[in-house]
């Protein structure tokens, strides 16, 4: 008996671990999930503050899509300790490039509130304002090798916001 006891504490103490580094592995990749979220999410506020001064003067309030890109492109590369090409730096805590999936500025054109979708993600959303939307993919690497990494599309907009 005494033998049995002996291996079934070694035992369960292999199980509990693996189950700790699992949960460990799972709570680490959501933490980086809601990092690229905010960093979308940033990226996007960036993009739509970048007004078109010539259309402004006039009382049009249309965001400049180059300059909206500019911006949205270095708010997340800084948010997520990227370089100018979207590959990780030593200090983030990502190890493969992030990719720009989709990008686009919905100008002072369209007719609002307008029905925004995007099919290919499953998203859809209604915009008051002109607003820029920004996809993204970017992969977690997981702790453990035993795991695969994790792929996630992060979608982020922002409106045009004034008074």
């Amino acid at each position: 008996m005494l033998i049995y006891k002996m291996l079934i504490i070694p035992l369960m103490l292999v199980i509990w671990l693996m189950m700790y580094t699992e949960q460990l592995d799972h709570e680490l990749s959501m933490k980086a999930y809601y990092k690229g979220k905010q960093a979308v999410n940033r990226g996007a506020h960036a993009g739509a503050l970048q007004l078109e001064e010539q259309q402004l003067s006039e009382g049009i309030f249309a965001i400049d899509p180059e300059m909206a890109y500019q911006m949205a492109t270095e708010y997340l590369y800084a948010n997520l300790q990227l370089d100018q090409s979207g590959n990780p730096t030593s200090q983030s805590y990502l190890r493969e490039r992030v990719e720009i999936l989709h990008f686009e500025v919905l100008d002072a054109s369209l007719t609002y509130p307008f029905e925004y979708s995007l099919s290919e993600y499953g998203y859809s959303t209604t915009f008051d304002r002109p607003a820029v939307v920004i996809v993204i993919r970017m992969k977690y690497p997981r702790i453990f090798s035993s795991n695969n990494p994790v792929e996630w599309n992060i979608i982020g907009n922002s409106q045009l916001v004034f008074q």
